[in-house]
């Protein structure tokens, strides 16, 4: 099956540089305009089925496409499953404040300049060791949601269907480097606001075909 995965709008929090996991934050003008044109890009495109985190910055992204899709007749489904990895204590704090508390309680975070810091963070699981409410996720953590909602797409749609997802940044992120990792470094796999994914699913391979398509 084709799996068309969207990463939701620009938000407030994403603007001001803000951490921003469970807590939600609404689309800005500019994230609205941004999915229009993803809107637009996608009309013709015929979905079988939508599904979306239910997270609310998500669920308007689905709607906006959903509104512009011409051909497309379908309930959005959403999960739980595709909310982005839980930050626990450090949501809503802006990220450079995060980036140094954690490289002051475990020293260099990155193996060189061009690795991104908050991928490093994350694969390293320092988020979570450094969370004193207990909430915050781990790359394993959000794998294993990952992998449900992967089996939720088999399970739910004929090999055949086209299928549009729509997730977050970090949940991305991490399925993009779970499943293509020998594609990407640790800078290049974070998805763009509003940006495009397609993938072929299969219950023997998982490809990826494009990556990160920002329509202009």
């Amino acid at each position: 099956m084709k799996v068309y995965f969207v990463r939701h709008g620009l938000t407030m929090f994403n603007m001001m540089g803000k951490m921003q996991g469970w807590s939600d934050t609404p689309l800005t003008d500019e994230g609205v305009s941004v999915l229009e044109k993803t809107g637009e890009f996608l009309k013709n495109t015929h979905f079988d089925s939508i599904y979306s985190s239910d997270l609310k910055r998500a669920v308007d992204t689905a709607n906006i496409i959903k509104n512009e899709n011409l051909v497309s007749n379908t309930e959005i489904h959403l999960t739980k499953n595709l909310r982005e990895m839980c930050f626990g204590a450090f949501e809503g704090d802006k990220g450079s404040d995060v980036l140094k508390y954690v490289v002051n309680k475990y020293g260099k975070v990155t193996k060189s300049k061009t690795d991104d810091p908050f991928t490093s963070i994350i694969a390293k699981g320092f988020l979570k060791k450094s969370d004193p409410t207990g909430m915050a996720e781990n790359v394993e953590d959000l794998s294993v949601r990952i992998e449900a909602v992967i089996q939720q797409l088999l399970n739910e749609n004929k090999i055949d269907s086209t299928i549009l997802v729509v997730s977050h940044g970090a949940f991305l992120e991490t399925l993009i480097l779970k499943y293509f990792g020998e594609k990407f470094d640790d800078s290049g796999a974070f998805p763009d606001n509003g940006s495009i994914t397609v993938t072929d699913l299969t219950n023997d391979d998982f490809k990826l075909e494009k990556f990160n398509i920002l329509p202009k």
